[in-house]
């Protein structure tokens, strides 16, 4: 099978590869589609989990059934939760088995060959079936989403209430879409890129602006601030923004510095809240989600071939239009 392996940092190789077999307890997926993630950026940037394959946003169709696998058959399509928790951290005894370190970094994509290939070896405990409304082509759209859902209910919005949300790649789309679809009022959008903001504004948000500068023009101090951009400088700007006792939420992963002054946030009682993955309702949500409104896969924007990947990774460092890519094997 044909595949694309990050080498080292900004070096992914196109190359053959055996094809995976089905282990027991495990399928094999053919893929129909894998989102590049932000954090498949930032692996390629660093040189993180060299070796593997990336990929972990991902839905194909079964092409092969494990011994002991049960519910599954060659043909059923299927999306991927890729994480795969240890079972035995803090985290895990806690039912927050989504924050496991090893759900984080051991999962499908990441430490394990994920789904930047034609095809991928996954534990059958981690797919989940498609509703009948949802396309395959648009599920590969579900893990990300989630991720959304989960950032928007550590906001705890209350329905009606204005937020700001800042970066406008793929999940800030996403939350964009999720803030409309659970009724929130004013929607401003931060980001940089004209076609991205074009995009928020289809998906619901009332405005969208370049700098975060601009956001005091159009809106007030609000209760909620999600920040999606994961661009460390801006979390001291990016707080300012929220009204007294409101929280702003880290959805975005800044891997950087910040400068912050804190006293305001202690004046203000302003709460920093992290989001990080999602947990198994915001999954099932998602799915839900997607199925009822085909209109939110806008934020896929292009599907991309394997041998397309290294130059896009290029570009996706700096972008200057458009949303979430696509790998599609079959192209």
């Amino acid at each position: 099978m044909r595949a694309v392996r990050l080498v080292d940092a900004h070096q992914l190789e196109l190359l053959e590869l055996a094809d995976p077999e089905a282990a027991p307890g495990q399928i094999v997926l053919r893929v129909d589609g894998c989102g590049i993630c932000g954090s498949d950026l930032t692996s390629y940037k660093v040189g993180l989990f060299t070796g593997t394959v990336p990929g972990h946003e991902l839905a194909g169709v079964i092409e092969a059934v494990g011994d002991g696998v049960a519910g599954w058959s060659v043909g059923d399509p299927a999306v991927v939760d890729p994480k795969i928790p240890c079972g035995a951290c803090e985290d895990c005894r806690a039912g927050a088995s989504y924050r496991c370190a090893m759900a984080l970094t051991a999962g499908i994509g990441f430490a394990r060959d994920g789904g930047f290939a034609e095809l991928v070896a996954v534990p059958a405990a981690l797919l989940h079936r498609l509703p009948s409304a949802l396309a395959i082509e648009n599920a590969c759209l579900v893990e990300p989403l989630s991720v959304a859902i989960h950032g928007v209910e550590r906001a705890r919005l209350h329905r009606g209430g204005p937020v700001v949300v800042i970066g406008l790649g793929p999940i800030g789309l996403f939350t964009v879409a999720v803030l409309r679809a659970r009724g929130a009022g004013t929607i401003v959008g931060v980001d940089p890129v004209a076609d991205r903001q074009r995009i928020a504004l289809e998906l619901g948000a009332t405005t969208a602006v370049t700098e975060l500068r601009e956001v005091r023009s159009h809106i007030a101090p609000t209760p909620a601030v999600i920040e999606c951009s994961g661009y460390a400088p801006l979390l001291h700007a990016a707080a300012d923004l929220v009204a007294p006792g409101g929280r702003l939420v880290l959805v975005g992963v800044p891997f950087g510095e910040a400068t912050v002054i804190p006293l305001m946030w202690v004046t203000r009682e302003t709460e920093i809240i992290g989001s990080i993955a999602s947990d198994e309702s915001d999954f099932a949500a998602s799915l839900e989600m997607l199925a009822a409104d085909p209109g939110i896969a806008r934020v896929a924007t292009r599907r991309i071939s394997l041998n397309q990947v290294p130059e896009v990774f290029e570009e996706l460092i700096t972008p200057s239009s458009g949303g979430k890519v696509i790998v599609d094997p079959r192209l």
